[in-house]
C-alpha cells in the first residue's frame, strides 16, 4: 500500500497493519499525507523490532475505544458485561472485537442487529484461522448475552458537545481527546441553550410532531451561543443544525435581494407578480420555459421589490433572478457564508437547490447583514489548554467586509417589513427585527431566519428521515412563518430581555433605482396580441422600433432570454442604474468571551447573556429606539384536509422547473 501511495504521489491505499493502527492512535495525527504514512511505517518497523506481536496486540487492545466511554479491553469487559476480560466467553469477546471497527455503528445498545452480525463475522474468521472450531463458532452465535444496563449520561447541550468532540477528534485524534487531559473552553451560553431547548420543547410538544433545529450566533464575533440539532438527542443523534442539508425555500431569497441591491436595484423598482408565469430561460426554442407560480395562486400586477420581499412573491423573485443572474446569486451566497456547492439554475432565486443548506450556514450568512456586511466565521471552541496548562489553541475571530455596509443596511430595511407586516408577524418581539421565512414545496421544510443588530438565529422544522409533507401541524399548514417563527420569537424574547433596544442603522437609498418597471410576461403577451390584430404591419413596425431602442429581438418579437422590459405601451430601454458600492479526558467548558460577562472562575458556570455593546467605529451606529408593542397576529383557520397537488409554501415554490427536480433524500440511520 505504501509503495502504491508513493507511485501515485498521494494516498490511494490504506493498508494499515495493526501496529500502524496502534501508532496512529498513539500519535493522534489524522492528516492523509505521504509524510504521515511514511512516519507511521518507520515507527511501526522500530516497534516490531523491539516488541513481540503479542505485546503489540496487548498494547493495542489496551488503547482502542470500544464505545460507552470504555478505552481498552479490560474497561470494555467491565462496561458491557460487568466482568474481567479473562472471564469473558468466546461469544462476548467476539462481540467486543466487532466493536473496534465502529463503536457507534456496531453498538449492541444502539444497533443490536448490526452488533451481532459483526460478531458472527469475527467468529467465522476465528474458525477459519483455527482459533476455534466451526462447532464452537456456531454455538457462540446463539449464546445468550447479558449486557450491563446502559447508563444514560445526562449532558447539557448534547448536540453542541458532540459537535465540539467531532471537531477535536478530527484535529487531535481519539486518544488525545479522551485521555489527554485537555480542557476545552467553548462559546456556549448556558442561558441561551436552555432558552433554545425550551422554545422547541414547548412549541413542538406532541409525540408525532416534526423535528426542529435551532442555532443562535453572535454576528460580531462568530460565537455559537446555542445549538439544538433535534428535539431529543436520545432519539435523533444526527445534528440537523450542522449536518442537515435541507431546501431553504424563500429564506434563500435574501441572497437574490442582496445581489439586486448590489447591482443598483431599489425597493420601488417594480416586477411582474402575475401567477402562474412562464419565463423563457434559454434562446433555444426547444428548451422548456420556467413555469413559476405563487403560493396563493394569482398575482397583483406590477409589484415593487420591497412588497415582493415582504410578501415573499415567487414570480417577482423569479424575474429579479433573471435580471441579476444565478451565477451572481451564488457568488453572493458564498461570500456571505454558504459553503454548500450551488448550481446556477434559475430556481435558485426562490430556494430550489440541488443539495440544500444547513441552519448553521443560513445563520452565518444572515449574520453578515446584522454585522454591517462583515462576515465572521462561526465557531464553537475559544481555547484549548493541555494537561500541563499550556494553551495549545486560541481562537482569533476575524471579520471580513464581504458586502458594502450600506447594502447590508438596505437589505435589513427591506427584511424588517417581513416581520412587521409580511409573512413573519409571529416573529415580532417588540423591538427591531429583520428576517425571512421559507417553506419548501408541499411543506417539507419550513424555516425562519431572523436577526437583531446583535444576535442572529435560524430555525428549521421538518422530517429528517424522509420528504414528508407538513400539511397539518397542530391544525395549521407547515409555513415557515407559523411554527418556526413562533419558536424563533420564544427564544429571542428570552435572549434580549433586559438588554438595550437597538435599531438598525439607516440605509442610504440615493443611488438605487427610482421605481422602474421590469415586466417580462405582460410585454410578451401584449406583443402577441398586437401581432394577432395587425399581423405583418404591426409586426414589422415593432421589430423596427425595438431595434431602434437597442433591444435584441428573437422569434415572433419575443426576447430570446427572458429580458424584462418596460410596462409602457411601447418598449423602452431602461436607464442604466448606478451600482452602490472524561476522566482524564477532555473537559469541555462553556465559557463565553468578555462580551458576555463570563465568571472569573474557571468553572463552567452558566452566565446570563448580554448582547455586546456596539464598538466605536466610523460606521453608522445602531440607534436606541422605544420598544413597540407587539401586534397580535391573526390566526389562520385550522387546516384538516389533505394536501393538494402542486406547489405550496409562503410563496416558496422552489421546484418550478428551471432545473432538474430534486429527488427525495434517502432515509438516514440516525445515530
Amino acid at each position: 500500500a505504501l509503495l502504491a501511495n508513493i507511485k501515485s504521489h498521494r494516498i490511494v491505499e490504506g493498508g494499515s497493519t495493526l501496529t500502524q493502527q496502534y501508532i496512529k492512535n498513539t500519535i493522534g495525527e489524522k492528516d492523509k499525507t505521504l509524510a504521515r504514512k511514511l512516519k507511521e511505517a518507520i515507527l511501526s518497523y522500530r516497534l516490531e523490532k523491539k516488541y513481540s506481536k503479542e505485546e503489540i496486540l496487548e498494547a493495542y487492545l489496551n488503547t482502542i475505544y470500544f464505545g460507552q466511554g470504555a478505552y481498552g479491553i479490560e474497561a470494555a469487559a467491565q462496561v458491557f458485561f460487568g466482568k474481567k476480560a479473562s472471564e469473558m466467553t468466546v461469544a462476548e469477546g467476539a462481540l467486543l472485537a466487532g466493536l473496534t471497527k465502529s463503536p457507534l455503528e456496531f453498538s449492541p445498545y444502539n444497533n443490536p442487529d448490526k452488533a451481532f452480525y459483526r460478531q458472527a463475522v469475527v467468529l467465522n474468521k476465528m474458525a477459519k484461522l483455527g482459533f476455534i472450531t466451526n462447532e464452537q463458532a456456531e454455538a457462540a452465535k446463539i449464546e445468550h448475552l447479558t449486557l450491563v444496563p446502559k447508563k444514560e449520561e445526562v449532558v447539557l447541550a448534547p448536540y453542541f458537545v458532540e459537535h465540539v468532540k467531532q471537531e477535536l477528534i478530527q484535529e487531535y485524534g481519539v486518544e488525545k481527546v479522551f485521555t489527554g487531559g485537555l480542557h476545552i473552553y467553548t462559546t456556549l451560553d448556558i442561558r441561551a441553550q436552555k432558552n433554545a431547548e425550551n422554545a422547541i420543547a414547548t412549541t413542538l410538544n406532541r409525540k408525532k410532531d416534526p423535528e426542529a433545529a435551532l442555532i443562535s450566533i453572535c454576528p460580531q464575533n462568530g460565537h455559537i451561543l446555542a445549538m439544538v440539532g433535534g428535539r431529543d438527542f436520545k432519539d435523533v443523534k444526527y445534528n440537523l443544525a450542522v449536518q442537515g442539508k435541507r431546501q431553504p425555500g424563500s429564506s434563500f431569497k435574501m441572497f437574490v435581494l442582496v445581489t439586486a441591491l448590489e447591482q443598483g436595484y431599489g425597493p420601488n423598482d417594480r416586477f411582474n407578480s402575475a401567477s402562474p408565469q412562464v419565463i423563457k430561460i434559454s434562446p433555444n426554442p426547444k428548451d422548456d420555459p420556467w413555469k413559476v407560480r405563487n403560493c396563493e395562486g394569482s398575482g397583483h400586477g406590477m409589484m415593487t421589490l420591497r412588497d415582493g420581499s415582504v410578501n415573499s412573491v415567487n414570480t417577482v423573485y423569479a424575474n429579479v433572478t433573471m435580471k441579476v443572474g444565478a451565477e451572481n446569486i451564488i457568488k453572493t451566497a458564498a461570500k456571505m457564508g454558504i459553503k454548500t456547492p450551488l448550481d446556477p439554475y434559475p430556481s435558485i432565486g426562490i430556494g430550489g437547490l440541488t443539495i440544500g443548506v444547513s441552519p448553521l450556514e443560513m445563520a452565518s450568512a444572515y449574520g453578515t447583514l446584522a454585522n454591517g456586511g462583515v462576515h465572521v466565521e462561526p465557531f464553537a471552541i475559544t481555547k484549548i489548554v493541555d494537561f500541563d496548562g499550556t494553551v495549545i489553541r486560541q481562537a482569533k475571530p476575524e471579520g471580513k467586509q464581504v458586502i458594502d455596509e450600506n447594502i447590508a443596511y438596505q437589505a435589513s430595511d427591506i427584511l424588517r417589513g417581513v416581520v412587521e407586516r409580511g409573512t413573519a408577524t409571529r416573529a415580532r418581539i417588540g423591538r427591531p427585527v429583520a428576517g425571512k421565512t421559507g417553506t419548501n414545496q408541499l411543506y417539507r421544510d419550513a424555516w425562519f431566519v431572523g436577526y437583531t443588530p446583535t444576535l442572529v438565529t435560524a430555525v428549521w422544522m421538518g422530517h429528517p428521515e424522509a420528504q414528508i409533507s407538513m400539511y397539518n401541524v397542530h391544525g395549521r399548514r407547515g409555513f415557515g412563518g407559523i411554527i418556526p417563527a413562533t419558536i424563533w420569537a420564544k427564544h429571542m424574547r428570552s435572549m434580549v430581555k433586559g438588554t438595550p433596544v437597538l435599531d438598525f442603522p439607516k440605509a442610504d437609498w440615493s443611488k438605487n433605482g427610482k421605481g422602474r418597471s421590469f415586466n417580462a410576461a405582460s410585454w410578451i403577451s401584449r406583443t402577441k396580441s398586437l401581432l394577432e390584430e395587425k399581423k405583418e404591419e404591426i409586426k414589422n413596425k415593432f421589430f423596427q422600433e425595438a431595434q431602434e431602442e437597442g433591444e435584441e429581438v428573437g422569434q415572433q418579437g419575443e426576447p430570446p432570454s427572458a429580458q424584462f422590459e418596460s410596462g409602457a405601451s411601447k418598449p423602452k430601454k431602461p436607464k442604466p442604474a448606478k451600482k452602490s458600492k472524561p476522566e482524564h479526558g477532555a473537559n469541555i467548558i462553556s465559557q463565553p468571551e468578555i462580551a458576555y460577562q463570563p465568571s472569573p472562575s474557571s468553572l463552567p458556570v452558566a452566565q446570563p447573556f448580554t448582547a455586546p455593546a456596539p464598538q466605536p467605529s466610523t460606521k453608522p451606529q445602531p440607534i436606541p429606539v422605544t420598544p413597540q408593542p407587539e401586534t397580535p397576529p391573526s390566526n389562520p383557520a385550522p387546516v384538516t384536509s389533505e394536501p393538494p397537488s402542486g406547489n405550496t409554501g409562503d410563496n416558496d415554490d422552489d421546484n418550478s422547473s428551471g432545473r432538474p427536480r430534486i429527488p427525495s433524500l434517502p432515509r438516514r440511520h440516525l445515530q
